[in-house]
């Protein structure tokens, strides 16, 4: 694993300097295309490939290419490992109409650690019976960073059980801060 600490300077109530570790820090391959024909029900699919095989992130951007023709970079971050790069960038040419993909490596990341909290609702007249997993993303020193409760999961509720999804995600999210 390629992955390091950074470290940085962080100043106490007392004015006293202690080092912390706060966050991972590790190097990403970013792979990006451009392509100015390709219908937007292809490009949905190739982002959803790509995350379906391994890729930790993929959007589309919009650009204007020459001649005033728009079109779209296509952009896949994943893990400095050769394999799944070379599994990523056949996905692309033989699900895009792209002819060539350019290749960024060693790209830095900062990323905190996440971790899931499992909250009840007082919503449970539905199949997940008012339960939803929050995604607590902290420091590595334990201090709580944010919180978010999982869409897909507070839809269902939401749904099920007639309430408004605001409702029912910041239900989840209130909880979970009483938790951590």
């Amino acid at each position: 694993d390629k992955a390091e600490e950074v470290k940085v300077s962080k100043v106490t109530n007392d004015t006293d300097t202690e080092t912390c570790q706060l966050w991972n820090s590790n190097t990403l391959t970013h792979l990006e295309a451009n392509i100015d024909d390709a219908t937007p029900e292809l490009m949905a699919h190739a982002i959803d490939l790509l995350l379906e095989n391994g890729a930790i992130d993929a959007w589309i951007v919009p650009i204007v290419m020459k001649k005033g023709r728009p079109a779209h970079t296509l952009n896949c971050l994943c893990h400095d490992e050769k394999t799944k790069e070379s599994d990523l960038l056949a996905m692309m040419f033989r699900h895009t109409t792209t002819l060539g993909i350019r290749i960024h490596r060693n790209i830095a990341r900062a990323s905190l650690h996440r971790r899931f909290l499992k909250v009840k609702l007082p919503y449970q007249d539905n199949s997940r019976d008012g339960e939803v997993d929050v995604k607590v993303s902290s420091f590595k020193n334990d201090e709580v960073v944010s919180l978010k409760a999982e869409f897909d999961q507070c839809k269902v509720i939401a749904k099920e059980s007639n309430v408004p999804l605001k409702v029912v995600s910041s239900t989840a999210e209130r909880l979970a801060w009483e938790l951590v």
